[in-house]
């Protein structure tokens, strides 16, 4: 290999993934105990989970008022990416819920008594703290937009995270190799490795089915703008980038640059993409709440019910939506997944094989795609905004973004 070149995140990724699944495999026997202690070091990631939030959630809140949130075009932004969130999931519900043919209740139970059943798993094995540290974040953040000093508090936190981006990424190599190891040891290589191909065919066609919505749906009809060019100037070349870098912070120039080569104008672009960078995961909305009905039906045989995924729904697309800047294995696919293993009330060691094998299903080529999805999501939206801005918002002036 030549000096100098660097290689991306997502072939470790999926190195690590492979060395522990074969090692699993492999050595079952002598494996077993790494793979059972894989279920404590989840628990303590978990807990970081809450900590990174409120870390990256107050100073965008904070940084998003003092640019003019109050704005009719960036209030627009917001609800059309937490808008497209929602549709992402409810998409997912019923693509899976079909697919996996989920029953409304299970074990015969009522809907009343199931539903009282997942309120009360919120509260067990750290479900619900995310959700804490996002009133959490969102109250700080409001704080810090009024207070000088706290919002340069805040700003401080935000700029060591995003310079601890890629550190944290590379720090969740050697988890995804105990995850592989944990995938091997439960299921062996050959099953390991099928259930991989499967995810990865499966995170496909999700997203082939969010993209056929949003280019001919929102693309051609809302934003009334040609395919061809788009597609040709824009949406390759960016998405084949992002699946690359697997970041959206890192795509971030490069997603710039081609949504302004279509003619989107710098004022639209350099608001939208660059926030949608860290708080638009349609992808990672639509995924992570149709891979419960894989993973518990299909991977683990057990029971999943139209309750659970409804419940799931919402909570899943809040957490893309306030987890910026976080690593997917320790953001929303590690607390999807928790979530997931709460409502089914796993115990402790089932719990820890559930979100390992999530984890190490979820990465690599699936990170590839939904990454890919959602950068271009974000120049998408520049582009049907750019369309119809001045229909929708009249001339734009010194005073929005």
């Amino acid at each position: 290999m030549a000096a100098g070149v660097k290689i991306p995140k997502y072939v470790w990724t999926f190195l690590a993934l492979v060395v522990g699944l074969a090692a699993g495999g492999l050595m079952p026997d002598l494996l077993a105990p790494l793979a059972s202690a894989t279920g404590t070091l989840i628990r303590f990631v978990v807990m970081l989970v809450p900590v990174l939030i409120l870390a990256a959630l107050s100073p965008a809140v904070a940084t998003l008022l003092r640019r003019g949130l109050a704005g009719r075009f960036a209030g627009a932004v917001v609800l059309w990416y937490v808008g497209t969130s929602i549709v992402a999931g409810a998409i997912a519900l019923v693509t899976s819920a079909l697919i996996f043919r989920i029953p409304f209740s299970t074990n015969g139970r009522g809907a009343w008594t199931e539903a009282s059943a997942m309120l009360a798993s919120f509260g067990q094995g750290g479900a619900s703290l995310p959700l804490i540290a996002i009133v959490v974040g969102v109250g700080l953040g409001l704080f810090g937009a009024k207070h000088d000093k706290t919002y340069a508090v805040l700003k401080r936190v935000a700029d060591a995270i995003e310079n601890a981006g890629d550190g944290l990424a590379y720090v969740m190599l050697p988890l995804i190799l105990l995850f592989g190891i944990t995938l091997g040891v439960r299921f062996g290589a050959r099953a390991g490795v099928a259930h991989y191909l499967t995810m990865t065919a499966y995170t496909a066609a999700l997203c082939a089915i969010w993209w056929t919505f949003y280019t001919f749906v929102l693309v051609k009809r809302v934003g009334r703008r040609k395919l061809r060019p788009i597609l040709t100037e824009y949406y390759v070349p960016t998405a084949l980038f992002a699946a690359g870098t697997t970041s959206s912070l890192a795509t971030l120039p490069v997603n710039l640059t081609n949504a302004k080569k279509v003619g989107v104008r710098d004022e639209v672009a350099d608001f939208i993409i660059p926030f949608g960078a860290v708080a638009n995961l349609d992808a990672s909305a639509l995924a992570y709440i149709a891979y419960g009905p894989f993973v518990i039906t299909h991977i683990f045989g057990l029971e999943l019910s139209w309750l659970m995924l409804l419940a799931t729904w919402p909570a899943v697309v809040l957490f893309t939506i306030a987890a910026p800047g976080l690593p997917a294995g320790m953001g929303t696919a590690l607390w999807s997944a928790t979530l997931f293993a709460n409502i089914l009330g796993l115990d402790a060691q089932a719990q820890g094989d559930f979100i390992a094998t999530w984890i190490a299903l979820s990465g690599g080529i699936p990170d590839m795609l939904r990454t890919a999805t959602n950068c271009t999501d974000d120049g998408y939206t520049a582009i049907v905004f750019d369309a119809r801005f001045d229909e929708w918002f009249g001339p734009p002036t010194a005073a929005e973004p």
